[in-house]
């Protein structure tokens, strides 16, 4: 089989905060994929967007990656960003994803934890108003990625509290971040998905 590389452009989630990318899910995900896979994390912690936008092509292209799996929100959420304007980061990184080749997958973000087993604390206030302008982009998000046949992965719905939009507190450093038991949770939620992929770009 030929290797395929996929990067992993995001945030904290994805940098792998507090415990650094060796800790991360991205780096769990490298020991259960298949030896022709090489996950390359480009995660920056406090990275909104934005800021992902304006590095995909010197970071993402550069990687020669055969996919590139998109996850943030969180901080757009926490800068309260103009909703459009964050949909519009998005929708520009698919289309350079496109005009490269790059086969583009989303990630639905994680969910916020009022409660967080690690008793840490991130988001100092606003922990509802940052859940609602979540729930709004990853609304958001399905219907874009429905519209240009793009592969989503859920990472909300696997760390909430049933019948709650909050999210379960074993899984949580601190709000926001996930623990080491989160990042062996989340792992396996892409595992799953992008075997799938790769069975599709072989």
């Amino acid at each position: 089989m030929k290797a395929i590389t996929i990067a992993f452009i995001g945030d904290s989630i994805t940098y792998g905060y507090p415990y650094g990318p060796d800790y991360s899910w991205v780096s769990l995900l490298q020991k259960k994929m298949p030896c022709n896979f090489e996950a390359v994390n480009l995660g920056i912690n406090g990275d909104s967007l934005m800021d992902m936008r304006r590095r995909f092509k010197r970071d993402v292209l550069s990687c020669k990656a055969a996919c590139v799996h998109i996850l943030g929100g969180a901080n757009d959420a926490w800068l309260n960003s103009e909703p459009m304007q964050s949909q519009n980061f998005v929708d520009e990184m698919i289309k350079e994803c496109r005009a490269a080749g790059i086969k583009p997958v989303i990630g639905l973000p994680t969910p916020l934890c009022h409660s967080p087993s690690g008793g840490g604390s991130f988001i100092p206030f606003g922990v509802d108003e940052m859940t609602l302008w979540l729930d709004q982009f990853r609304k958001w998000l399905k219907h874009y990625a429905s519209s240009k046949s793009i592969p989503v992965i859920d990472y909300h719905a696997a760390f909430c509290l049933p019948g709650t939009r909050q999210g379960d507190p074993a899984y949580f450093y601190d709000e926001c971040h996930l623990n080491h038991r989160g990042n062996e949770v989340m792992a396996q939620v892409a595992e799953k998905k992008l075997k799938e992929i790769l069975n599709s770009i072989n």
